[in-house]
């Protein structure tokens, strides 16, 4: 099927005022990594790559492309924005997930259930210390 033009532009999680906002970009910067692009009292924006880390790449370009998954986290006091069902779910391949588990844990996340090795890889999902759901995947290599 012909594109259509539409693409992904970016997800959007609501969160309870200020301090939810600051404390969300804590836990997306500082447990998954992403970088911060701006942050505000009530909006921020966060990007990673997307796509095979560069350990798993197995094609050399020059120069590599390059493709962001942006997060924005938007502050809101507004009840049925925060209720479940307005939230996506987050999901991230990561090179090493016993590391950014332990490391999203330490940062106030819960495991959602343990750790699931099928063959293709290892998956976890974990709730951020702001309530929303996010997915891990680490491919088998």
């Amino acid at each position: 099927m012909a594109s259509i033009g539409v693409r992904f532009g970016r997800a959007l999680i609501m969160v309870r005022g200020s301090t939810g906002v600051a404390a969300a970009v804590n836990f997306y910067q500082n447990g998954l990594g992403m970088a911060v692009v701006r942050h505000t009292d009530n909006w921020a924006e966060l990007t990673c790559p997307v796509g095979p880390s560069s350990s798993n790449t197995k094609i050399d370009t020059d120069p590599p492309s390059q493709i962001n998954f942006h997060l924005s986290i938007q502050s809101s006091e507004s009840e049925a924005q925060l209720s479940a069902g307005y939230s996506p779910f987050l999901n991230f391949d990561v090179d090493d997930m016993d590391m950014i588990v332990a490391r999203c844990v330490q940062m106030g996340a819960n495991l959602d259930g343990p750790i699931q090795y099928p063959a293709m890889g290892k998956v976890a999902a974990l709730r951020a210390p702001d309530g929303h759901m996010i997915g891990l995947y680490e491919p088998t290599i």
